[in-house]
């Protein structure tokens, strides 16, 4: 029955699937056939990889903004990185690194994947102490084989939630309460919580108590031998990063040692950031080494949509969404200024919760409009406390008629963390772009770059994210089949969000970005519009959660 609606589906959307290359005409534009803009500019660095997983959001966005920076960035080869749930080939990575370390400028190193072999390895603790010893013993022999290569290497803190395996997943509600407890009662020292905490232990086997105890003081002994391996200069820079939390909880009390030692060590105020988030933070590295290649520390005004903003505590986030945007601009080696017209951009962050509505959000569109209109570069966090798409700006900015082209960024996916860390990094790489390559007088290709960058992120970031993987999802389950493991129905369940993605692409290119020019003219002195998009997609793990985007715009001379 399910391959039947499948099969039904892909006839419907064969049309559709056209509609991914759909060219916008107008009297405005010349008719002949679109003009092919510069696809690259000249590499000012090489930069190497090592990603937190295979991921997208860990590979493909670090890449895109790399060529956005002008920096040519290298990845180990598909083979050697995870695959969902397998790790990765830890020594193959090893290898990997000695091999093309002469050749680059700077590595940026996700410890995780060497030790574990990825995210989702890392939640399950699979590295071994001798795995540890080697992943470190590689950073080490990088640094002193290749003294002028630049090493940034980050390292996350486990999440709250146990994770999800055979053994404990049936105890996943009761080791959080456990987790947040035990943070709780050495913050407050209320002998209630303390009975409490003695009630939920026993209801958990010792075992499994005792392995998510383990779990998070290998990471912290991790962490304090690769802040020493900072301090002595070994590594250039080290985030630390942390998973999935709550405002109390075992993350918690790890963040916190780390911050006491690392805040005695005054050395490392430029060398070692301890942060949120898990996903974004190869992509921020990147932008924090592109800023400093550029000797640029960008001024940013943060606006929020209103009041209450700031201080929202987010799903997945330990503290306010103010927080975290302090956090990543800090980590940019940016500053905050207190108006737009000190500003080198301006950061609008919506915070979208139940209480968001038709009014409120119209609103907020209209003020990134205006503050667009009065000169500001503006770059905007789409936030949504349940994920539902109507609690998000985008459909609102197009209705009022904002200029989507002219944002220098735009983040909605996953959490907050990810998602203010994508925001501000591709705003300050642009910025930072534009006054090297000379503002409007820029390469075509730095446009065409930052564009299709953008349009990636809302057709990810909204299109997806909102829209077309609820649905599916929703759909999938009405055929028992689950979405974390599509098996045998991943061809077909993949050619039909193409299909989906293909019209959503459609309906992006007429209703925000056809007819858009750049802002910038050619060496002839033309002017150029978007006239058309191209979108291949593809699930790249066998689930719905996330999804693989290329989007390639087309653009046509206006009439002189």
């Amino acid at each position: 029955m399910f391959r039947r609606f499948l099969c039904c589906l892909a006839i419907i959307l064969t049309a559709a699937s056209a509609a991914a290359a759909l060219q916008f005409d107008s009297g405005h534009i010349r008719t002949a056939r679109p003009v092919d803009l510069p696809a690259s500019a000249a590499h000012s660095m090489t930069v190497l990889l090592v990603p937190l997983d295979s991921r997208p959001p860990c590979t493909q966005f670090v890449e895109q903004l790399g060529r956005l920076a002008g920096i040519r960035l290298v990845l180990p080869p598909p083979e050697l990185l995870d695959k969902y749930r397998t790790p990765a080939d830890r020594a193959g990575l090893r290898d990997w690194l000695r091999d093309k370390a002469p050749t680059a400028d700077a590595a940026i190193v996700s410890v995780d994947m060497l030790l574990h072999g990825g995210l989702l390895a890392s939640r399950l603790g699979e590295g071994t102490p001798a795995d540890a010893e080697a992943a470190l013993g590689v950073l080490a022999e990088l640094h002193r084989n290749n003294p002028r290569l630049k090493i940034y290497a980050f390292s996350i803190i486990p999440r709250l939630l146990v994770a999800d395996n055979a053994d404990s997943a049936r105890y996943q509600k009761k080791m959080l309460e456990y987790s947040v407890l035990k943070d709780e009662v050495l913050t407050f020292e209320n002998p209630l919580d303390r009975d409490k905490l003695e009630r939920v232990s026993a209801q958990v086997p010792a075992a499994v108590v005792n392995r998510y105890l383990s779990l998070y003081e290998a990471n912290t002994q991790l962490n304090f031998r690769l802040v020493a391996m900072a301090e002595e200069g070994v590594l250039a820079g080290l985030v630390i990063g942390q998973d999935d939390g709550f405002p109390f909880g075992l993350p918690n009390m790890v963040k916190s040692r780390l911050n006491y030692f690392v805040s005695h060590r005054p050395v490392l105020a430029e060398r070692v950031f301890i942060t949120r988030g898990t996903d974004e933070v190869a992509l921020t590295l990147l932008g924090r080494v592109a800023s400093l290649a550029a000797s640029y520390r960008p001024r940013v005004f943060v606006r929020y949509s209103h009041a209450g903003a700031p201080g929202t505590v987010m799903p997945y986030m330990p503290h306010s969404v103010a927080r975290t945007v302090d956090e990543k601009v800090g980590l940019l080696g940016g500053t905050l200024v207190a108006r737009a017209e000190e500003a080198d951009f301006v950061l609008f962050v919506h915070v979208g919760t139940a209480r968001t509505g038709p009014v409120m959000l119209a609103g907020a569109a209209r003020e990134v409009g205006e503050l667009m209109a009065a000169g500001n570069r503006v770059g905007v966090v789409d936030l949504s406390e349940h994920f539902f798409a109507e609690e998000t700006l985008l459909p609102y900015l197009i209705r009022e008629g904002v200029d989507l082209t002219r944002l220098i960024a735009y983040a909605g996916w996953n959490t907050t963390s990810n998602s203010v860390g994508t925001a501000v990094s591709q705003a300050a790489v642009f910025t930072a772009a534009l006054n090297r390559q000379g503002g409007d007088k820029a390469p075509l290709a730095l446009y065409r770059h930052q564009l299709e960058f953008l349009t990636s992120r809302m057709l990810d970031d909204w299109y997806y994210q909102k829209d077309v993987q609820p649905y599916v999802n929703g759909r999938l389950k009405k055929y028992n089949v689950d979405p974390y493991n599509l098996g045998g129905h991943l061809p077909r369940v993949d050619a039909w969000i193409s299909g989906l993605m293909a019209d959503r692409a459609d309906t992006l290119l007429r209703q925000g970005l056809a007819g858009r020019s750049l802002p910038v003219l050619s060496a002839d002195g033309k002017r150029y519009v978007v006239n058309g998009l191209t979108l291949k997609s593809r699930l790249p793990w066998q689930r719905t959660f996330e999804v693989w985007l290329e989007p390639t715009l087309s653009f046509v001379a206006m009439d002189e």
